[in-house]
């Protein structure tokens, strides 16, 4: 059975490219790679992909190119698909392992499943800056030149150990909504904030730009802003915080995680456990 992990990744802020083909798609922009990962075992199964155990039947071509051969891709992941955090960049390049090792009868050459998983990415509707950072891994990651793994270029950033807590936000969309909605704004707004990160890329200068990024595109509105900032302001440790999609996203010392997930729960659905940042990007066991 092949096991495959791969980090999850929020993006804090980006400017989307679209080129002619997927090989020059992408974005620019600065994320976190996070653990725990998106775990998937890839076995035998009348259903091609299960995330969390629930069967997605129609996905992408490939899936039914599995689904003819057997063969049962199984995922699960600490946070639900579709809210930000890159469960369907993970889901990519999992299909594209899976694919190209069925194909070939051998371990794949990574480069070749980067390229496919962030083709799939692409013509599902999801991030294009994702997959990329997920075959990268280190924590904080810089996209300085749009595409997939190979053709793309992305670095990590040096950082402390932080925790990251994550709120699920009430108001959901898809990252098609997303793009339709705020494209213009992540264009104007992103060039400013990408340009004062490269001249200062550390943890707490990417912290300070999401949360601009955030604001500026529509992301989070002021009345949270300041709600979080009374809620935030004897707690001492929150190094910074900012809403990537359905996600809100705070970036905190270790050890107050608690205190934290009681304040994000005021403005979310749900908060969930504490991650840590990944220092690794996918890997597979055979």
């Amino acid at each position: 059975m092949v096991t495959i992990q791969v980090p999850l990744n929020i993006s804090g802020f980006w400017i989307p490219h679209r080129g002619r083909t997927h090989e020059d798609t992408g974005s620019l922009g600065a994320s976190l790679t996070i653990e725990p990962p998106a775990i998937f075992k890839v076995t035998r199964g009348s259903c091609p992909v299960y995330i969390n155990s629930v069967c997605i039947e129609e996905y992408h071509p490939v899936v039914q190119e599995l689904s003819a051969a057997g063969v049962s891709v199984h995922g699960l992941t600490p946070v639900p698909l579709g809210v930000g955090s890159a469960v369907s960049g993970a889901l990519a390049i999992a299909l594209a392992y899976s694919y190209l090792y069925l194909k070939k009868g051998v371990e794949p050459d990574p480069n070749d499943v980067g390229l496919l998983a962030h083709k799939i990415e692409v013509e599902v509707g999801g991030g294009l800056g994702d997959v990329i950072c997920q075959f990268v891994g280190g924590g904080l990651v810089l996209r300085r030149k749009p595409g997939p793994p190979g053709i793309g270029e992305a670095v990590s950033v040096p950082v402390e150990d932080v925790e990251i807590t994550l709120g699920v936000l009430r108001e959901r969309m898809t990252t098609k909504e997303m793009l339709a909605r705020f494209t213009d704004r992540f264009v104007s707004i992103g060039l400013e904030v990408y340009r004062k990160f490269t001249v200062e890329p550390s943890l707490i200068s990417f912290l300070k730009l999401s949360k601009e990024f955030s604001i500026g595109v529509g992301f989070m509105s002021r009345e949270t802003v300041e709600e979080l900032e009374v809620e935030f302001r004897d707690l001492h440790g929150v190094l910074g915080y900012f809403v990537k999609k359905s996600l809100l996203v705070v970036v905190h010392k270790p050890g107050i995680s608690s205190s934290i997930r009681k304040i994000v729960e005021k403005v979310c659905c749900y908060s969930l456990p504490p991650f840590k940042l990944s220092k690794q990007g996918f890997t597979v066991s055979l």
